[in-house]
């Protein structure tokens, strides 16, 4: 088996398990205190959209600008950024991560977020009176593999756009890394979620830089969840210690599709 091969495996088994999942900007509806992602016709494309993901000692940083440029008449609504978190519920499971620090702007202008609750759930392999009787016939809860998704957004309220214009949109937020893997750390970005805009996405740029790290603990390649934007994916090692991938003219299959590496890995 070959080291990459290892690396793969070893990374889809980390973002299968325990992770969190921080991604693109998406269109929202805000419900009885919680946030859905809007399902109903829209006339926003996101043009293009540039993610860089920069590797600190013990976090990453990820700064995202989203180009969105509106066809239709003139429209104001909500945008959230994903807060997801997911694991199987044993002892070191704690829900979603929260950031060490986050911040939005529209067309370079600072604004404020709420965070609402999206949809929390778990699931395993049973039927409900299943998991009753398996509940009560033991201890030890996490022998059940059971697990739990929480997701949420930071919304930004009432995001104006014009007709006929691109609006910007920008996140910048710093995340601890998975502590769950054995290598020095992990991350996943999930960019599934810019489907909900119209059409095709123009371009995705992902750049991540690892230059602050000796070369033998940078992430060797990257990871991309869905088969068919992987096999649409261009990645280049423009110098060392970065890596740039671009996928263009395409729309995510799922909306948790993601891009992840890890440090420190053989």
């Amino acid at each position: 088996m070959t080291r990459k091969l290892v690396y793969v495996l070893s990374l889809c088994l980390l973002l299968a398990t325990t992770h969190q999942a921080f991604g693109n900007d998406a269109p929202v509806i805000l419900d009885a205190g919680g946030a859905q992602l809007m399902s109903g016709p829209i006339t926003v494309v996101m043009e293009s959209e540039i993610v860089k993901i920069t590797l600190k000692k013990n976090s990453y940083i990820v700064d995202a600008t989203f180009n969105l440029r509106n066809t239709g008449a003139k429209w104001e609504i909500d945008v959230g950024f994903p807060k997801n978190g997911s694991g199987y519920i044993d002892d070191r499971f704690s829900g979603t991560v929260d950031f060490i620090k986050f911040e939005t702007w529209v067309d370079g202008l600072p604004v404020n977020v709420v965070e609402r609750p999206g949809m929390a759930r778990i699931q395993g392999y049973y039927t409900l009176p299943e998991l009753i009787k398996k509940v009560r016939e033991t201890d030890n809860i996490k022998s059940l593999g059971l697990q739990a998704i929480d997701n949420r957004w930071m919304v930004k309220e009432k995001v104006m756009f014009p007709a006929n214009k691109v609006t910007v949109t920008r996140v910048l937020y710093e995340a601890p890394y998975n502590s769950a893997f054995p290598c020095i750390g992990s991350l996943g970005y999930t960019y599934g979620t810019g489907q909900y805009w119209a059409g095709n996405i123009g371009k995705s740029t992902f750049i991540i830089d690892s230059s602050a790290f000796p070369k033998e603990d940078r992430p060797k390649d990257i990871y991309i969840s869905d088969s068919q934007d992987r096999k649409k994916a261009k990645i280049t090692k423009p110098k060392d210690g970065i890596i740039k991938c671009e996928i263009q003219n395409y729309k995510p299959h799922t909306s948790d599709a993601w891009i992840g590496m890890s440090l420190g890995c053989p």
